[in-house]
C-alpha cells in the first residue's frame, strides 16, 4: 500500500469518526428538545396517569385518546375535552389535534421519520397554534413557524377528522 492510500484510508476513518459523534450529538439535541416539548404536553395537557414522556404509542378509542405505556397500562387526559380531532386511522393516528383555550396543539406521528424514530411513541413534531399578530404555527421540535399545522400541508382540506367522527376544521 502506497503511502497516498494510507492517508486517504485514515482520513477516511477521522472523518466517520467525526460524523458518528456529530450524530450522537444530534440525536442528544432532538432528545432533549422531544423532553422539552413533552413536559410542555405534561402541563397544558395532562394525562390522568402518567407522563407524555413514557407513553409509547397513541389511540383514538371511541371519542377519547389515550396514551399507552411500556408495562401494558393506559391513561386518558386528565382533561377529556381537551382532545377535538386526529389525522389518520384511530387505531395509528398521523396526528392528534388537542386544544387549550383558543390554541390548538397538533403532535405529529412518523415512526420512520428523522425525529419519531428517535422516540418512543413517534412524535415527529409537536405544533403550536400562534395566535394574534404571530398568527401561524411554530415548531417546538423544529424551532420554526410555519403558515398551516402539519397534517394540511400534507393533506387536502379539511384535514382532521373530529373525535366525533365529522370533518375539523381549524379556525
Amino acid at each position: 500500500m502506497n503511502m497516498t492510500a494510507t492517508q486517504n484510508s485514515h482520513q477516511d476513518h477521522d472523518i466517520r469518526e467525526e460524523i458518528s459523534y456529530i450524530a450522537g450529538l444530534n440525536q442528544s439535541y432532538v432528545r432533549q428538545i422531544m423532553d422539552y416539548s413533552k413536559a410542555f404536553l405534561d402541563k397544558v395537557f395532562p394525562l390522568d396517569c402518567g407522563s407524555h414522556k413514557d407513553v409509547c404509542s397513541y389511540v383514538v378509542y371511541y371519542q377519547h385518546v389515550l396514551a399507552f405505556f411500556a408495562d401494558g397500562s393506559n391513561s386518558g387526559l386528565r382533561t377529556p375535552a381537551q382532545f377535538v380531532a386526529f389525522g389518520g386511522h384511530p387505531e395509528q393516528p398521523q396526528a392528534l389535534l388537542l386544544k387549550d383555550g383558543e390554541r390548538h396543539v397538533e403532535l405529529l406521528f412518523c415512526h420512520k421519520g428523522a425525529h419519531g424514530a428517535l422516540d418512543k411513541a413517534g412524535i415527529e413534531d409537536i405544533q403550536l397554534q400562534l395566535t394574534g399578530e404571530q398568527a401561524g404555527w411554530f415548531s417546538m421540535i423544529r424551532g420554526n413557524a410555519q403558515a398551516q399545522p402539519c397534517m394540511a400541508s400534507t393533506q387536502n382540506s379539511p384535514c382532521f377528522r373530529a373525535k366525533d367522527g365529522g370533518d375539523y376544521r381549524l379556525n
